[in-house]
């Protein structure tokens, strides 16, 4: 008895007590019987007190039963990225005043969450799927499965530590998903982005691939890039690709941005470009994506932004391609928003690279050694460790600390890759 729930909620909406609501109509014991479904009641009755409480009954029950087809579109909406319909659904559900009260409320909070997610602020996010768990004990099997996604997607989202322990918890959650039950193959493009950052290249390779079909049959263009790109940066030791054949499948994913207007998956595939080159020690080359690729970020104070600067940072400092103090001059202003959004991987990593800019050759591998791989070992950061681990390494067997190099390489020995 839907009118009975909806008629409860307007009465304490507007501080009527049900013998208040019922004065003149009916019994206040009849008046909570309908509002707990427990009675037969006429259509006069309802309509009486859908004049007193001013509402129209109707258009409430009609909407309420409209409400799991609206909910789904929002949902639909916001994998997609349709802009207008993502506010025009948010519109809509925000007009209904007593879902927070019905059967759907964790449905439309989790949507909130995803919401959010697709204004990247976290902070709602976090504060959404905490009261989801603490108050909504008795989730669907779909609601579960959607908890479990957004959870995945928060920890992949935690870039200030970019620590592999979150990353670790994302596959985790993301793995506990029942696809029968959620019928939502995009989490697949999750899931290849936590393997990606933990380093696992075929399981990431394996993932994104399933959910570039996914977005392929449902015309989802967008996304379907995004899986491709993703695809592409497993390229390497244990996937093998001519390199121009990488190059040019890049290109045609630039130039397909382009066409869809997507300067921020354009910024994201000109970065990923650059690393391609840096990695063969192609600086220049290298510098040039890089250079685009930030010119393409919008957001000038976006963790993005400044991991595309970090980026060009490091290319100018290893290839010498920057005057000394114009480069410092870059990496003081890097600095000053590595702080402003606190990110202690940037800080760490722009101070080594502002060593090695000054020529503090001793210095620099003495913060390497004492500060940074300490650092990037506490957020279990397999990329990192690698990277100035394989540069501690070779400066230990210059020095000839062989020592020291041994006890390195054992304990990098499960993230190291052959010199």
């Amino acid at each position: 008895m839907i009118e009975g729930e909806i008629i409860k909620f307007y009465r304490e909406k507007m501080g009527l007590t049900q013998a208040m609501l019922g004065e003149g109509i009916c019994t206040t014991t009849h008046v909570s019987k309908i509002e707990r479904g427990k009675t037969a009641y006429s259509p006069d009755i309802i309509a009486l007190f859908s004049d007193r409480l001013g509402i129209n009954i109707n258009h409430e029950v009609q909407s309420f039963y409209n409400l799991e087809k609206k909910l789904h579109l929002w949902h639909d909406a916001l994998i997609m990225k349709k802009e207008a319909q993502i506010e025009e659904c948010k519109a809509e559900l925000d007009q209904m005043p007593f879902i927070e009260y019905s059967q759907y409320a964790a449905h439309y909070n989790l949507l909130r969450a995803r919401y959010y997610f697709h204004y990247q602020n976290l902070d709602m996010v976090k504060q959404i799927l905490t009261y989801v768990k603490k108050e909504f004990t008795e989730l669907s099997p779909f609601e579960k499965n959607l908890f479990y996604h957004l959870q995945g997607m928060f920890y992949i989202s935690n870039y200030t530590s970019l620590s592999s322990e979150d990353h670790q918890k994302a596959i985790k959650v993301l793995k506990m998903i029942n696809i029968d039950e959620y019928r939502n193959e995009e989490y697949y493009h999750h899931l290849a982005i936590a393997y990606h950052y933990g380093s696992s290249k075929i399981l990431a390779y394996k993932y994104a691939e399933m959910a570039l079909k996914y977005f392929q049959r449902t015309n989802n263009y967008l996304f379907a890039i995004s899986s491709e790109t993703l695809m592409l940066l497993q390229y390497g030791s244990e996937l093998e690709m001519n390199f121009n054949e990488v190059v040019g499948r890049y290109k045609d994913l630039i130039h397909n941005c382009e066409v869809l207007g997507d300067r921020e998956r354009k910024a994201i595939l000109l970065n990923n470009l650059g690393v391609k080159y840096f990695k063969r020690e192609e600086y220049e080359t290298a510098l040039y994506y890089f250079e685009e690729s930030i010119n393409e970020t919008e957001n000038k104070k976006s963790i993005n932004y400044l991991r595309r600067l970090c980026n060009y940072l490091e290319t100018c400092t290893e290839g010498t391609l920057l005057e000394k103090e114009i480069l410092l001059g870059v990496m003081k202003r890097a600095l000053a928003l590595a702080k402003l959004l606190k990110s202690p991987v940037h800080i760490t990593l722009i101070k080594l690279f502002k060593l090695k800019a000054e020529g503090a050759r001793e210095k620099f591998y003495q913060y390497l050694s004492d500060e940074a791989l300490p650092f990037f070992y506490s957020t279990n950061n397999k990329f990192y460790i690698e990277q100035f681990g394989k540069k501690l390494y070779k400066y230990y067997i210059e020095i000839k600390d062989f020592q020291k190099a041994a006890e390195l390489y054992e304990s990098i020995e499960h993230t190291f890759v052959s010199l």
